[in-house]
Formats: C-alpha cells, structure tokens, sequence
C-alpha cells in the first residue's frame, strides 16, 4: 500500500510523482478561482469568530435597530449589512493580494485575515431591518454612507489597488449616496409602509 509521507506542509507518495501543498500561489482557472472566494465567505460566515463579532456590534455596541427605519431588535430581525466593501469583495482583495505578492495561502489564511479586518474594525457596516436588507441586495435601495459604521476607508485605503474595474465601480458608487440623493427620506418612509415591512416578516 502506498505510504503517504509529508515535508514542509506537503504531502507526497514515493509510489507517485504528483504532490499536494496545503497552500497555493494561484488557481488553474476562473472557476476555480471563484470557487474558492466563495468558499471562504461560507466559512467566515458559518465560523463562531464572525458571529460574536456580529454579537458585539448589537449587543455590546448596542446598534440594535435598523438605521432607515429605526425600529428596533425587539420588534424585528435585525442584521448585520457589509458595505464598503462586501464580504465577497474583502475577500476578493485578499486573495488578489497574495496572487500579485506571488505569497501562498489556504482558505483558512484567507478566512482568518478577513476576520482580523472584521476585529480591526477595517471595513463598513450597518444593521438593517431583514427586510430592507433583502431590499437592498434586490436592487431597490441605496444607503447614504453616513450611516455606515467602521473604518471602511482603510480598506480602501490598503486594498483597492488589488480589485477589478467593476468592484470598484460598486465602491465609487456607494460612496456618492448620501442623504440628499439616496432613494428614500426619512420623513417619506410612512407608517404604511413600515406596516408592509413587518408583515412581510411575521
């Protein structure tokens, strides 16, 4: 039977010429590549370590109502919202930056440094209603960037050089919504509709 031997994080056979590094330099293809950011956001988002992080944000911080309509946890679900960057996109950045830096990585490297950005405090979010999350995510809201939360111009500020034309596109235009342009007031959201909002989640 063959015997699986390993050096230096690689595992190898001498029954066999092909050999298995832990960590990569870069993919074979698009879909790989792709594969594997999604996979690191499964992960982040499923780890224990983002959830108290998410926790912290309600709890500790007490951020526990939705900033457009102000109704508050004990009412509604309320959730945590990436914005500037999404989580898909940190991700994207970090990987990209071990790529050029010709660096390797695993998923879990990858997935341990977006949590330290999330711990850091290097990135943007809000909590919203799980409505109008969903809204936003549907194309039929945009937030003004005085409500977001964190050092989200950090991560401009480090990892933008490391992200496609169309990322940044959606970064450039998050950042001209504000109050005075966004696609909703505060005095038109009615109580009709804040009505409508909460049967959708009942």
């Amino acid at each position: 039977m063959p015997d699986i031997r390993s050096n230096n994080l690689e595992l190898y056979s001498e029954d066999s010429p092909f050999r298995l590094a832990l960590r990569v330099r870069n993919f074979e293809n698009e879909s790989q590549y792709k594969k594997f950011l999604k996979n690191c956001e499964k992960i982040v988002r499923s780890s224990l370590e983002y959830n108290l992080w998410r926790d912290y944000i309600r709890d500790v911080l007490q951020l526990q109502e939705c900033a457009i309509t102000q109704e508050k946890m004990s009412e509604v679900s309320i959730e945590v919202h990436h914005h500037v960057p999404s989580l898909f996109t940190l991700v994207k950045a970090l990987v990209n930056k071990k790529i050029d830096t010709n660096e390797e990585f695993s998923t879990f490297d990858i997935a341990t440094q977006t949590i330290e950005l999330h711990f850091a405090n290097k990135l943007g979010y809000i909590t919203l209603l799980r409505s109008i999350h969903e809204k936003f995510h549907n194309g039929f809201l945009t937030i003004p960037m005085s409500l977001i939360k964190g050092d989200y111009q950090a991560f401009i500020s480090e990892y933008s050089s490391y992200l496609e034309e169309e990322d940044l596109n959606q970064i450039n235009e998050r950042l001209t919504i504000n109050e005075n342009n966004c696609s909703w007031t505060r005095n038109s959201y009615s109580e009709d509709e804040r009505d409508a909002v909460n049967d959708n989640n009942r």
